[in-house]
């Protein structure tokens, strides 16, 4: 029986702990109330408040593609929208499955190289969606606590604090970004770093070329990602992009909420509210912030729902934006490996018949000669 590599066991032992995560959520629910009460809740969900709930997730992972698809449009990089939803599905698939999304990100570089696209410049894109998203989420976060604020603090009391630390992490995250962005020595000296370190435990045999192919990477992330400070109009369309995906995702709950015939509180509440949640857990470095999140949700949002909806309400909205990324996005991943393998069969197929014909003609060059 062949060995599991490192990165295999890896991703079994995070997917091992979100279904971990999930038995025992559900496990905490049937012990916190009525199982049939719960059972119920979900049968009194209005099926077009819930469609409307998988429709913001729609558009959050439409959107997804079309701000990478709008960045290499700006880089002049050929490559459709089809492929940018594809990538964008495949890099939530992987930060959903692993710790702090950490698997994201290089498994999308990884894909775009495939596509033709320059490593350099693949980083690039996801740095920029990164930057773009985390300005979006803290920028209109703030504007709904600040807009809200005697109404999050009379809610949240002093589990305020949770989410100016949630604040600090993003907004620290943000600014990492942007010193990569202005300071090509700070990146230049951390690439030659783990270079150095990839050849000392021999991941890396020749560090010369490794360097050089890392340099020319360097220029092209660093030619792409001045559409950060120098090219300001085309930054406030990426901007503009992840103001609105990032309020798709958030708005997901209103639906849920309104598919239990709730009205006490209105789309401004939830969404503020759904905001200050986001950030405070998403800095937990565990696959999908499991655990922090269905703990925040039951102490932001406890008054919201009656207790016959609450465990019902999370388990839903759990599932939209959390669970339904993992099912949408492993079917992405599988179409690309799907793809992968088409494409290589493909070379294969046609380097073989490339070789007869070299052989014919290498023939008829020998003839020539002789004659």
């Amino acid at each position: 029986m062949a060995k599991l590599s490192n990165e295999k066991r890896g991703m079994l032992l995070n997917i091992g702990f979100i279904v971990l995560t999930l038995l025992l959520m559900l496990y905490l629910v049937s012990k916190a109330g009525d199982p049939k009460l719960i059972l119920n809740a979900f049968t009194t969900i209005h099926p077009w408040w819930l469609l409307g709930a998988i429709g913001c997730f729609a558009v959050h992972v439409l959107l997804e593609g079309l701000i990478l698809r709008v960045f290499f449009y700006f880089q002049k990089v050929a490559i459709s929208w089809g492929s940018c939803n594809l990538v964008g599905l495949i890099g939530m698939y992987y930060s959903s499955i692993t710790p702090a999304a950490t698997g994201g990100q290089p498994m999308q570089a990884f894909a775009f190289k495939k596509r033709g696209v320059p490593s350099g410049i693949g980083y690039s894109s996801l740095a920029v969606k990164f930057f773009c998203w985390q300005c979006a989420l803290l920028l209109i976060g703030a504007m709904l606590w600040i807009a809200k604020g005697s109404y999050v603090y009379a809610l949240l009391g002093k589990g305020i604090w949770l989410v100016a630390l949630g604040f600090f992490f993003n907004s620290l995250m943000v600014s990492i970004v942007i010193l990569l962005a202005i300071n090509r020595n700070l990146v230049r000296a951390i690439i030659i770093f783990f270079v150095n370190l990839g050849f000392r435990v021999r991941l890396i045999k020749n560090k010369e070329r490794t360097s050089s192919r890392m340099d020319a990477a360097l220029v092209d992330f660093h030619s792409s990602v001045e559409i950060l400070t120098k090219k300001p109009k085309q930054f406030l369309v990426l901007f503009i992009i992840s103001m609105i995906q990032v309020t798709a995702l958030m708005s997901v709950l209103y639906f849920i909420y309104r598919g239990f015939s709730l009205t006490n509180h209105t789309y401004s509440q939830i969404l503020a509210i759904q905001f200050l949640l986001y950030i405070t857990a998403s800095f937990t470095p565990l696959p999908g912030a499991s655990g922090a999140q269905e703990g925040g949700f039951y102490f932001f949002f406890r008054n919201f729902f009656p207790d016959a909806y609450i465990f019902a309400a999370l388990l839903i909205w759990r599932f939209v934006t959390y669970y339904l990324f993992i099912i949408v996005g492993f079917f992405a991943v599988f179409a690309d490996q799907t793809m992968t393998l088409h494409r290589n069969r493909k070379k294969r197929l046609d380097m073989q018949l490339d070789e007869p014909l070299q052989m014919d003609e290498e023939i008829i060059d020998e003839n020539e000669n002789a004659i």
